[in-house]
């Protein structure tokens, strides 16, 4: 139950990250509409909940060498494979990319804290 809600929280709070800021504050993001928007932020709430602490599991010998900044690449990663899978949500450079992570990933934070 706990994890139905987090990941509803997580699917409208990420959809209105990635529909309404993250095209306004980076340039170089675009969303061409809402169903993108909401299929981004689907896709971004199943690997925040499901992929993501797997992937967190394997590199964390990399994620203690860097002191966590590996983790930051993994979300860049990810940022940018969501966003060559999805269209009509594309993202243009890596700096983009690295921008929209760390706005996605605050966004997740801020999420998390506002469940518990």
């Amino acid at each position: 139950m706990v994890y139905m809600k987090k990941f509803i929280v997580q699917l409208i709070g990420l959809g209105l990250v990635v529909y309404y800021l993250l095209p306004y504050l980076v340039d170089g993001i675009s969303v061409e509409d809402y169903k993108a928007a909401i299929i981004a932020a689907l896709i971004f709430a199943f690997i925040n909940i499901a992929i993501k602490p797997i992937i967190n599991v394997i590199t964390l010998p990399l994620n203690v060498i860097t002191l966590g900044l590996f983790g930051l690449i993994v979300n860049v990663l990810l940022f940018w494979f969501v966003a060559s899978v999805i269209v009509g949500f594309t993202v243009t450079t890596t700096t983009a990319a690295f921008l929209g992570a760390i706005i996605l990933t605050l966004a997740n934070w801020l999420l998390d804290k506002l469940i518990d």
